[in-house]
């Protein structure tokens, strides 16, 4: 008897390129601890990106490289599981886009774009991005539809990450619901799998983003540095209880002297992140692994166009 594992779904933006800590206790080290319970499919949106600021168009790609090698030396088994780009399968995906934006109001679509990243910049904002003064009709579908589309077409079980991705699957229900209406034997919706460390803090107390963190190929040098500028110790606790060291998380609660607790997670971080700065892989490996993901991501997704036009569009 053939064993069906369901799939497990991780979405990353490479806007900013190489991952950061956050980035890994927030999805990544969940996504690898799981992988093999699951079947893995790791999508970097690098058309999300795009749409995000057109003026680095020419560096996404490399940022977007950058990001799969992380999820690589992160412990990634790119051979069982699959890892690509948004760009790979645009066609599929503005299909399925189109085909699934039957099932959306459009003012619940326009309702989660103004109340997004995207939809709450000012004037001046986008003209920095280089975006232009208004939106255009795929800007405001995309963020909304473009990632439900994409899962509901994988017929995911799992949408796995930290918080700011949860909102996607409340659009997948509504839509599946919707579907459903129309398609009886339709039973997709994939349910929200939460991070184990959802809220990392970065080196300042604040919530961790790119200026406040520690990169996954940080020097080990400036991984040094970084943490020597800690002068909140509900950094270092969150931290340790991030790393599993509890004793230690426990112990700093307790205590306001935390010299030795910092001279301790330079030890542990340096060791932990030696993979990330000592394996580059090259590019054309990483094509190689890209290529194959496409062949297997493709198939599916073309199964669910066509069964999506026989059954809601009669298409034969």
């Amino acid at each position: 008897m053939v064993d069906i594992k369901p799939t497990q779904i991780c979405v990353q933006n490479p806007i900013f390129g190489p991952r950061n800590l956050g980035h890994y206790f927030g999805s990544m080290a969940d996504l690898v601890k799981n992988q093999y319970k699951y079947k893995s499919i790791v999508i970097i949106d690098d058309v999300m990106a795009l749409f995000m600021n057109p003026k680095e168009a020419s560096s996404i790609k490399n940022r977007s490289y950058f990001v799969i090698q992380d999820f690589i030396n992160s412990g990634f088994d790119y051979q069982k599981n699959d890892i690509i780009l948004t760009s790979q399968i645009l066609n599929q995906l503005v299909e399925l886009i189109h085909i699934y934006g039957n099932f959306v109001d459009y003012k619940h679509c326009r309702y989660l774009y103004d109340n997004s990243f995207l939809g709450g910049l000012k004037s001046y904002q986008r003209e920095e991005l280089g975006l232009s003064l208004y939106p255009s009709i795929f800007e405001i579908l995309y963020p909304q539809l473009g990632m439900p589309a994409l899962s509901l077409g994988l017929e995911v079980e799992l949408f796995q990450g930290g918080e700011e991705i949860m909102g996607y699957t409340y659009i997948m229900k509504h839509i599946s619901a919707q579907i459903r209406n129309k398609i009886n034997k339709y039973n997709f919706s994939p349910e929200y799998e939460p991070s184990s460390s959802p809220h990392l803090l970065g080196l300042d107390g604040t919530y961790m983003f790119q200026h406040n963190s520690i990169f996954l190929a940080e020097e080990v040098e400036d991984i040094s540095a970084k943490i020597d500028s800690i002068t909140d110790k509900k950094v270092l606790i969150d931290w340790f209880k991030a790393l599993e060291y509890f004793d230690i998380s426990k112990r700093l609660e307790e205590n306001d002297d935390y010299a030795y607790e910092k001279l301790l997670l330079k030890e542990i971080l340096v060791d932990k992140l030696k993979i990330f700065r000592d394996n580059k892989i090259s590019i054309n490996h990483i094509n190689e692994i890209l290529n194959k993901s496409k062949e297997n991501i493709s198939e599916k997704l073309e199964q669910s166009i066509i069964f999506l036009k026989d059954n809601f569009f009669n298409i034969q």
